[in-house]
This record gives C-alpha cells, structure tokens and sequence, in this order.
C-alpha cells in the first residue's frame, strides 16, 4: 500500500516534528514554572507585619515572574519564527537545540533568586540571571547561524531577510551578555529595565537590517 512511498528517515536526520513539540513543551513548562513561586504571603508574615507590608514583601516575586514571562514568551516567539524555516534536523541543530533548551529549563530557578536579590544587596543572583538568559540567546544565536550556513535559510530569504533573521537573536544575545558586568554596579531593580532593551532595540535592528538592504540595492543600481 506504501509503494513508491520512502516513509524511512535518514540515520542523521531526526524527526522535524518530535524535536518542535518537545522544544514547545519545554517552554511551556517553564513558563508555567514561573508561577508556582506566586504565593500570598503568609499568615505570620501578616500577623508580624501586617497587610501591606506582608503583601509589599511579594512584589518582588511578581515583577521578576512579568519580567521572565515576557522574556520567555520572546524567547518561544523567536524559537517557532526560526524553526519554521528547515524541515531537516540534523545532530548539530539538536544538540544546539537542547542547549538552549537546556537554559530555558532554568528560568523558573533564575527567577526565584532574582527576586530575592530585590531585598538584598547581593549581586550574584541578578548576574545568575543574566547568565541564564545569555545562555538562551547565544544558542538561538548559533542555531540561526548554523540554519543560514547548512539548511538553505539565506536561499529562502534573501540578503534582508537573512540579515535579520541572524540580528533578532543577536539583540537579545548583546542585551543580556551586557548585563552581566552591569548587574554587579545597578541595583537589581534595574535589571528589569535593562531587559526591556530587547523590546526597544528589535525593530530597530530589523529597520537597520532592511536599509542596508534597500542601500546595497541602490548602490548597485
């Protein structure tokens, strides 16, 4: 019934669609991780402080979890932009995968320690964190590169396209990896705002990417 069918997978090729859902659902279960720290403060806490003070002490862990819900949902964001882009996955694609993946599992542990560094003047929790989120970004990083260069990535899209198909990640990675000597001379609470870079300084690489685009263009003409 399956004549003229090759239903065989190469022994270096993986599956395209076990290795999306599996990434899918380790984000989704990081994501959801992120919650599980969002608790009412306790009843000695309020006996001992009363209702606004017990309830100041939690907000902390509610901008660290906006923080990293946000830039977790960008993460996932531009983790399906650029899979949708090959139906091949070879090893070096899955093992770049799973590193990320791998930063990705430890968002809800860099989270909890972020928001305790709120209320202390310790460094190293805000530093933690954006080593995690280095992590991510550097592999997403190299996982676009290595789509560009082995799985036609610059074919499909073009001088533009694939100009900003590197610099997304590349944003992120220069964002984060900056903020590792800065977290150790700015208070944590800043740390938040350093993030936001990410939202701030994307379209402006994408516009960047498209003008060198219509510059080259106009160049050669």
């Amino acid at each position: 019934m399956n004549e003229g069918r090759d239903v065989s997978i190469p022994a270096d090729v993986f599956p395209h669609d076990r290795v999306v859902f599996f990434s899918d659902a380790v984000f989704a279960i990081a994501i959801t991780l992120l919650a599980i720290e969002l608790k009412p403060p306790t009843e000695i806490l309020v006996a001992q402080f009363g209702q606004a003070v017990a309830w100041a002490h939690q907000i902390p862990l509610f901008v660290a979890f906006v923080i990293s819900f946000l830039v977790s949902a960008l993460f996932w964001a531009s983790h399906m932009q650029a899979w949708k882009m090959v139906d091949r996955v070879t090893p070096g694609l899955l093992w770049l995968n799973i590193g990320q993946l791998m930063f990705v599992a430890l968002m809800p542990f860099a989270t909890v320690l972020y928001s305790e560094s709120f209320m202390t003047d310790h460094v190293a929790p805000l530093a933690g964190y954006c080593v995690v989120l280095t992590g991510i970004s550097l592999f997403a990083f190299l996982t676009r590169r290595a789509m560009v260069r082995s799985h036609g990535v610059a074919e499909k899209l073009g001088p533009a396209g694939t100009r900003w198909f590197l610099a997304r990640p590349a944003v992120a990675l220069m964002v984060f990896a900056a903020s590792i000597p800065l977290a150790f001379v700015v208070p944590a609470w800043m740390g938040g705002f350093l993030f936001m870079l990410v939202f701030i300084l994307t379209p402006l690489a994408r516009r960047w990417a498209m003008r060198v685009h219509t510059d080259d263009t106009g160049d050669a003409a």
